[in-house]
């Protein structure tokens, strides 16, 4: 269509133009006449008045069951309406409405809601023909409206069994969609870590030096950005324009050389002498300030010689060539900060998801966390009891702004749980891989054998799904959708359910019967004598192709379909082909109503599609694209055709279309471009347009007769003006009691006496046309609109009005709302049919455009105003209404109960705090006892109370860095911890020789509790506590099971040995206490003498319950031992971390020796022999205690052991970290 389908002046009896009638017109033409023979059957050749009639439309609104039901009353009120002799028509003459106004109608545009009661008349009518499918809306006791009625919920569930389908349905599209995306981070995932990955199986770079960067991605991105940027900025600053533009090339200028030769001398000097001064060593320092200097210095060098070399070259004109080098360079910068940017992120996702594993690992603190999360909890409770009542306040004055802060608001949200969600899975992937205790099959596997696995699953779910384009359909709820929708309304047209005949017919709407639904191609109502149905749907663009930069607001198209073909935008017409995705009447009825959609037209956001996407609420449809292959990339060429199962899931998540360029199209509600359905009819340039606008607009703003008017003077250069109530009142006559007033659209809310309606004048395009004469005159075809818009008056059923009372929202109840119980069904219903009634011949034909050509007499047009403006005229309020004094009640309620939940968080707030001070006061008081106890105690022979050792072993192990204790509370423990490590190291002086054996256990005791504080944990960053030689160890037996496994049977946990040494078997001996089984006396600890000094040893536990195992065991090492090894007091570590408010280290799951020291590796295998029940069992393999070295990262103190025993409570033996052997 070269640019609207018009009318011009002629008639649908003469031939259009032949200077703008493209197929489609000339095909709808003929039909037209087609159908109105049908009509009027025999009596057409008598009736020729009757086919040049104006062309008559009528338009469905989008807005649910609402606007469905509404339209639906007021199509049965223009089926009564029945032309007879009473009204001029002469004996055995018939015309277009002698069975009712529904006779009149050409064209039938609906759009989402609109489009269910569309697309049921529209099958009453291809089935049974016109005059039957009139007689049936018109019958109050016909089947139709007895079904209608009956099954206007079915859309939503109700009852058990409908629940549980609708329950089933809706997690099996979540549970797609979720596992997709679960997919999709295995291959974010393993790009993440791969850098970690690197590390934990190379180990090449110095934890020490690497750790204040926290992941490698940092590094990469600000070396990445130090060695392009600067390069790309200076280049951009030395491309000046000159005093002559034309000339070819400026040259090189002796500032710009000298510049030039400076970078450069001052790069070599800063790398030769950085060399010389080892000063760059990136495996062992990372990113420093030297390195980073050197990296900028050759970027800006690189780029000067770039930029001034290109100039030099370059044949254009001077001013052309910077332009275009400006551009290039901006746009590098621009590519290079983006890519800088992914870069930082991934590392943002690497050290938040290991944050959190680690978190999660360690299991401790949850009563400080949820102390902490009480008190954040407090703190907004406290500020909502402060601004509750003046943010009502706010939230009723400036509801405008409300609405626009909440799409802001919907993004933010919905970002934050796409992060949470990414995260998830990152954890779980950085646990899979990297965790000590994951699978026991995969215990011994080295990490990057583990993340191999993942990639196979990853790429193996690709080649086998991606390519499977239905998928994102079957996997949304449209076919849910679709098939309620089919059969609650589509059905009635089905012969099969026999609802034309005086019985009930096929009762059961949840059967599916053969011929519910038809396909678009056969769907020709106009065959029959009905009009042609135009089913308006909106294809999604957030993208253009070309540009890359295409975002306009519309952000999509319309596209109507009708079994003629589709519909693009203002003019491009596609012919229906026999090889188009056509679908069935159902699909495009769905797909037009498809409101809650990733896609939403001019509404779409990324934060709102994120949401939908995630949350499973997906109506919107895929079609394959029905034009002409659009030429792509070679990338998005194969990408679609091997790919689109992913493309098409990402498009959505992300709110990225592209429209028809690309070889599917994305279609959604047809509100989400135009929802009051006119805008095809303006395109047909119709005379006369009938509008049921049954949209929510409870405040009468009239937006989407505003963005009507608006996209008609863009696409169509169609001028809308409005009617005023004083211009229509000159014009036209009304009848308040019994017939329809024209208002003024600030009139319609405040009208109460009559039954409101709007009326405008449309101005067509002007165009030339050429008279008889030859002569050429401009024109402009006129047409007329006439809105209905719910309101109510005074004249409607009590029962419609009494509902009105008790549902202060009608008739503009939420379109979310589409479960419509009797009353609330037959109030809508009843209001479209009262204005169907009142909607007579008689009335109509005073209007321009029904009988005659449109030509208006209007003067002065009226605007749209919000009807809120009106309010202050001082109109009564009407019975039913709600009073002020009612409304008033009901907002002290809710912040009567408002201020109850803020007043019962804010004492659970005082509670905390309350406990939180007397745990501070007794922090207090242990420190000053201790502290005015250690005053009188001899260091070299401490004789002190048994509850001054307690206290003091407490406050040192437990509580030494505890925020319960102040800033200067905190250092004082520090000395005291310092003058104990000291002092109490000293050996007892000749006067204190006979030193009483309990004191000198308490002296060492103290002295080792003062002097260390183990910190290690079973997760460590940057270094795995495993050689690179070990972990290829475990890979070897990892193959060599996995050929035992294909050639023999079953795969079992394969065991590989960190060194060759032997190790003594643990077996089970008496026991120093009741709890824990100890090696034989044979165990020999003579490996743990050094000199000078002795081994340290220190005990960790993680639960009150393994204290009385560990304690037997640190018995029997210092009976074992004797001088040879200092066994340091027991400490929880979980009630530490409690404490001190800090995060456990991460459980090993294994008892496990950690090593400061290397040469401590025979002693600690030594002592693995001592262990036994809880966590070894007699005749357990050696690879139930492990041996590991402690993380570079950390202090080391040569002599000193760790030892961690996992939960007893816990049976470990059968996990196992990867890459570990036997200790």
């Amino acid at each position: 269509m070269a640019s609207s389908i018009q009318s011009s002046l002629e008639h649908p009896g003469q031939p259009p133009h032949p200077g703008a009638a493209p197929p489609l017109q000339s095909a709808e033409q003929a039909a037209l006449q087609t159908r109105r023979r049908r009509v009027l059957g025999d009596a057409s050749a008598q009736a020729e008045a009757e086919l040049t009639l104006p062309r008559v439309g009528l338009a469905l609104s989008g807005g649910g069951v609402r606007s469905a039901t509404f339209a639906l009353g007021l199509m049965r009120g223009l089926a009564q309406n029945r032309r007879g002799l009473q009204d001029g028509v002469g004996a055995g003459q018939r015309t277009l409405d002698a069975d009712g106004l529904l006779g009149r109608l050409d064209y039938l545009s609906t759009v989402s809601g609109g489009g269910y009661i569309g697309g049921m008349f529209g099958r009453l009518v291809s089935s049974f023909g016109m005059a039957r499918a009139q007689a049936l809306m018109a019958d109050a006791s016909s089947p139709v409206l007895e079904w209608l009625r009956r099954n206007g919920r079915y859309l939503s569930t109700s009852g058990s069994r409908d629940w549980g389908t609708a329950v089933v349905t809706y997690l099996r599209a979540v549970l797609a969609i979720h596992a997709e995306f679960m997919v999709a981070c295995m291959l974010l995932g393993l790009i993440v870590v791969a850098p970690h990955l690197w590390q934990h199986s190379a180990q090449v770079l110095d934890p020490k030096g690497w750790a204040f960067w926290q992941t490698p991605w940092w590094v990469l991105a600000l070396a990445g950005w130090l060695i392009t940027a600067p390069g790309l900025i200076s280049g951009y600053w030395s491309a000046r324009d000159t005093a002559n533009p034309g000339a070819r090339s400026a040259g090189l200028s002796v500032g710009d050389g000298l510049f030039l030769l400076g970078c450069g001398f001052g790069t070599w000097v800063l790398v030769h002498w950085s060399i010389a001064a080892h000063l760059l060593d990136p495996w062992h320092d990372g990113l420093t300030a030297t390195s980073a200097a050197v990296l900028a210095l050759l970027s800006i060098t690189g780029g000067q010689l770039l930029a001034q070399g290109w100039l030099f070259f370059n044949r254009d004109p001077h001013a052309l060539a910077v332009a275009r080098l400006r551009n290039a360079l901006t746009r590098a910068l621009r590519m290079v900060t983006l890519g800088v940017c992914a870069v930082a992120g991934l590392g943002a996702l690497d050290v938040l998801s290991w944050w959190l594993l680690e978190e999660l690992q360690s299991q401790a603190g949850n009563e400080n966390y949820l102390w902490r999360g009480v008190g954040f909890g407090g703190l907004v409770a406290l500020g909502l009891r402060t601004l509750v009542q003046p943010l009502q306040q706010m939230a009723a004055e400036a509801g405008g702004r409300t609405r626009e802060w909440l799409p802001r608001l919907i993004n933010v949200g919905s970002l934050a749980g796409l992060l949470a969600l990414v995260l998830g899975w990152l954890v779980l992937l950085q646990w899979f891989v990297f965790a000590p205790d994951t699978f026991a099959p995969l215990i011994n596997t080295p990490s990057w054998m583990r993340a191999g696995l993942v990639g196979v699953v990853w790429f193996t779910w690709v080649a086998l799904t991606a390519g499977n384009a239905q998928m994102p359909n079957t996997s949304s709820l449209h076919s849910f959708y679709r098939a309620r929708l089919t059969r609650a309304y589509l059905a009635v047209g089905n012969p099969r359910r026999g609802l034309e005949g005086g019985g009930a017919g096929r009762a059961d709407v949840t059967a599916v019967e053969e011929g519910d639904d038809v396909g678009l191609r056969h769907y020709q109502p106009e065959l029959r004598g009905g009009p042609i149905h135009l089913v308006n749907t909106c294809l999604n663009q957030t993208r253009d192709d070309l540009s890359g930069l295409y975002n306009a607001d519309r952000k999509g198209a319309a596209v109507t379909a009708t079994w003629r073909g589709l519909e693009v935008g203002p003019s491009r017409f596609i012919p229906m082909q026999p090889d188009h995705d056509a679908g069935t009447l159902g699909r495009w009825v769905a797909v037009s109503g498809a409101a809650a959609s990733p896609g939403a037209g001019a509404y779409t956001t990324r934060g709102l599609a994120l949401l939908l996407y995630f949350l499973g609420v997906r109506l919107g449809h895929w079609v394959r694209s029905p034009g002409a292959a659009v030429p792509l990339r070679w990338l998005s060429h194969w990408s679609w055709r091997l790919l689109p199962k992913p493309l098409m899931l990402a498009s959505e998540a992300s709110a990225v279309y592209f429209g028809g360029e690309r070889p599917w199209w994305y279609l959604s509600d047809g509100g989400h471009f135009e929802n009051t359905g006119v805008y095809a009819l303006l395109k047909r340039e119709l005379d006369f347009i009938i509008l049921s606008d049954a949209s929510c607009d409870p405040r009468y703003e009239f937006g989407d007769i505003e963005n009507l008017v608006r996209k008609a003077r863009i696409d169509f250069g169609a001028e809308i003006d409005f009617y005023s109530g004083e211009e229509a009142s000159r014009l036209f006559t009304s009848d308040c009691e019994a017939g329809l007033t024209v208002l003024s659209p600030e009139d319609v809310a405040n009208n109460h006496s009559c039954r409101g309606v709007l009326l405008a004048r449309i101005r067509y395009r002007e165009r030339l046309v050429t008279q008889e004469g030859g002569a050429a005159v401009r024109v402009r075809p006129e047409g007329t609109l006439l809105v209905v818009k719910p309101n109510l008056h005074k004249a409607l059923d009590v029962d419609v009005l009494a509902y009105a009372q008790k549902h202060e929202d009608f008739p503009h109840e939420s379109t979310g709302d589409q479960s419509f119980d009797e009353a609330q069904w037959e109030s809508y219903h009843r209001l479209g049919e009262d204005f169907g009634l009142a909607m007579h011949e008689t009335w109509l034909a005073q209007l321009p455009g029904w009988r005659n050509p449109a030509h208006h007499g209007i003067r002065v047009a009226a605007r749209l105003h919000d009807a809120q403006d009106a309010q202050g005229k001082g109109q009564a309020v009407p019975w039913w209404r709600r009073t002020a004094r009612a409304t008033a009640i009901g907002a002290t309620l809710g912040l009567g109960a408002s201020g109850t939940l803020v007043l019962s968080a804010w004492q659970v707030i005082e509670q905390v705090q309350r406990k939180e001070t007397e745990s501070r006061t007794e922090a207090s008081k242990l420190f000053a006892e201790v502290s005015k106890g250690l005053q009188s105690v001899d260091a070299h022979c401490p004789k002190m109370p048994e509850y001054l050792y307690v206290q003091t072993k407490t406050l040192l192990q437990v509580m030494r860095g505890s925020p319960l204790l102040s800033l200067l509370e905190r250092e004082g423990v520090d000395l005291v911890a310092a003058r104990i490590a000291t002092d109490f190291a000293k050996p007892p002086d000749a006067a204190q020789a006979e030193c009483p054996a309990t004191s000198l256990r308490m002296r060492s005791e103290l002295q080792l509790v003062a002097s260390f504080q183990p910190a290690s944990s079973a997760l460590s960053y940057w270094d795995s506590g495993t050689s690179p030689g070990v972990q290829a160890l475990a890979a070897d037996a990892v193959w060599r099971q996995l050929k035992n496994w294909s050639a023999k049977g079953p795969l079992t946990t394969a065991t590989v040995n960190r060194e060759p040494a032997q190790v003594p078997t643990p077996a089970a001996v008496p026991t120093a206490a009741p709890t824990v089984a100890v090696a034989p006396s044979s165990v020999s600890l003579e490996a743990c003498r050094r000199s000078p000094g002795n081994t340290l040893l220190y005990v960790q536990i993680y639960d009150e319950f393994s204290r009385g195992s560990a304690t037997a065991l640190r018995q029997a090492l210092q009976a074992k031992a004797g001088e040879l090894v200092q066994v340091a007091p027991i400490e929880n570590v979980t009630l530490s971390a409690q404490v001190r408010q800090q995060r456990r280290p991460a459980p090993w799951p294994k008892p496990t020796f950690v090593l400061h020291d290397p040469a401590s590796q025979a002693c600690a295998k030594a002592m693995s022999g001592l262990l036994g029940l809880p966590w070894v069992a007699p005749g357990d393999g050696a690879d139930k205690v492990w041996v590991r070295e402690l993380p570079k990262s950390l202090n080391r103190r040569p002599g000193v052991i760790e030892l961690w025993l996992p939960p007893s409570v816990q049976q470990t033996s059968s996990t196992k970290p990867p890459g570990a052997g036997p200790a």
